[in-house]
């Protein structure tokens, strides 16, 4: 945490990076989010973390409470400092009177009220007293009760003001509520700022200003097919399940916003969208969210898919890596990107069976209908319906259960002794890459003894090269020499370099016909 640095801010910091652990899989409880906050905490707070941890239990104890708390200490500590500031201020409003009177002898009557120490005994003219009395310009003369600039009546006073704050000049002080110059929050007659629940930004001071702006617009973009391209936003988000054309509903959680608001995520999938050449296109990794009123991409997503995003000239401009133009956006007048997606209604991709009886059968992996209603009728599988025998076929089950021809009896030519055939094959890429930052591997296999060899590979372009490294390691071992080389017609084998070298060895080559 940052010395200058506010609990809400802190917050929002610390939330981001939480959020975006548990998108890449990583699973958060409070708890950890909890103990890295107190953890990270100015030493100026060692007090409440202290005290938290002494008479609260950080394991049922929710990350909103334990904010709430900080920042509570965090808004007395800060009372506690302005009060110290202005109390030297009046100290020196003091000693400037005390100057003053010395040097005119003026003399003050009257009950006066202040802030200050409180005692028995003399006052100032500053001075919160009890005590009644007239005063004269004579400071030698006086009686009980009697008050002038030295004053000795019974009472308690205060230095200042009664209830009121000393005489500051007011037009660099910002309302916490309105945030208008020129007066406090309690004094403030504005109304208390409602922020807008859907809002997606992550810093306080954003919420507010975007979230208006939001809510001006709905009525313009509600009816239509428009994302808001946001900054702010960890993951795409919609609040429309008919867009998807996968969505599983299993993935569940929450999605915090800068008020400390959450609203629930009901599940993750892709969103098939028309290009404007008539093509599909999918958004993937998109967060159904019931409660969101409008659509968000977020840009931090594009980014980490390899998109390119600059802003210039009041537009938002998005290419892929190749620097190809995906789209352009203009700036509205609010200062937003609103983006028109056409989407394909993804009904035509799902298909519906509204028959219990198929619906069953399919789900029992093509069980046979007979056995269904015996499951059934038996009671042997909890919440299933009585089946009934429908009157057609089931095409797959009359499929799968034809004969195929039988294989036939010849033998492919296999190898008499080693090395006489040797299979090879390229797989990959795979991901993730291993630790030393290989995605492909390649294979020897000796059709003769069975024995394989294998190899790890960074790029195809290395076969040529481990392929002479084994051809030298077993027939140096062996004492045989590579006769045939089997392999498909992938562009590693048939480089130019590769084929001239099995010509010069003598090596024959074969390829075989992918299905």
């Amino acid at each position: 945490m940052k010395s200058n640095e506010s609990i809400a801010e802190f917050y929002t910091r610390v939330m981001i990076v939480a959020n975006q652990l548990r998108r890449n899989g990583e699973t958060l409880v409070d708890m950890r989010i909890s103990e890295k906050i107190l953890r990270s905490l100015d030493p100026k707070f060692d007090f409440i973390v202290v005290a938290l941890e002494e008479t609260k239990d950080l394991e049922t104890m929710s990350v909103e409470e334990q904010v709430g708390s900080l920042q509570a200490y965090e808004q007395k500590v800060s009372r506690r400092s302005d009060d110290n500031v202005l109390e030297q201020a009046l100290q020196s409003k003091l000693s400037l009177n005390e100057k003053r009177y010395e040097q005119g002898g003026t003399s003050q009557q009257g009950r006066e009220r202040g802030r200050g120490s409180r005692g028995r005994g003399s006052g100032n003219a500053e001075t919160r007293g009890r005590g009644r009395g007239r005063g004269g310009r004579d400071t030698n003369r006086g009686g009980r009760g009697q008050q002038n600039y030295v004053s000795r009546g019974r009472g308690q006073g205060r230095r200042g003001g009664y209830n009121s704050r000393p005489n500051i000049d007011k037009r660099n002080v910002q309302c916490y509520n309105c945030h208008k110059y020129g007066h406090y929050s309690n004094e403030c007659r504005g109304k208390p700022n409602e922020v807008n629940e859907n809002s997606n930004f992550a810093e306080e001071e954003q919420v507010e200003g975007e979230s208006l702006m939001l809510m001006a617009h709905n009525s313009t973009y509600q009816n239509q097919d428009v994302w808001f391209l946001d900054s702010g936003a960890s993951n795409h988000m919609t609040g429309r399940k008919d867009l998807f054309t996968e969505l599983n509903e299993k993935v569940q959680g929450e999605i915090s916003f800068g008020d400390l608001s959450k609203i629930s995520v009901q599940g993750r999938g892709d969103v098939m969208i028309k290009q404007k050449n008539g093509d599909h296109a999918f958004i993937s990794n998109v967060y159904y969210v019931p409660d969101m009123k409008t659509d968000i991409l977020s840009l931090g997503q594009l980014l980490e898919k390899g998109y390119q995003i600059s802003l210039q000239n009041m537009q938002l401009t998005i290419t892929d890596a190749r620097g190809k133009l995906i789209t352009r956006v203009q700036m509205t007048k609010n200062r937003m990107f609103p983006l028109a997606i056409h989407h394909d209604t993804p009904r035509c991709l799902t298909a519906i069976i509204n028959d219990k009886d198929w619906l069953w059968h399919l789900r029992y992996g093509h069980l046979n209908f007979e056995s269904l209603k015996q499951l059934g009728s038996k009671k042997m599988v909890k919440g299933l319906p009585n089946i009934h025998h429908p009157n057609e076929m089931c095409e797959s089950c009359v499929l799968s259960k034809q004969h195929r021809n039988s294989f036939g009896n010849e033998a492919n030519w296999k190898a008499t002794m080693p090395l006489e055939l040797i299979h090879t094959n390229v797989c990959g890429p795979l991901t993730p890459v291993s630790n030393g930052q290989n995605q492909y591997f390649l294979t020897f296999i000796d059709d003769y003894s069975r024995k394989t060899w294998v190899y790890f590979l960074k790029r195809k372009s290395e076969v040529f090269g481990y392929f002479k490294e084994f051809k030298t390691l077993v027939e140096k071992q062996s004492g045989c020499y590579i006769k045939t080389l089997r392999s498909d017609q992938g562009g590693e084998y048939t480089a130019g370099a590769f084929q001239e070298f099995l010509k010069q060895q003598g090596i024959r080559h074969q390829f075989i016909l992918l299905s």
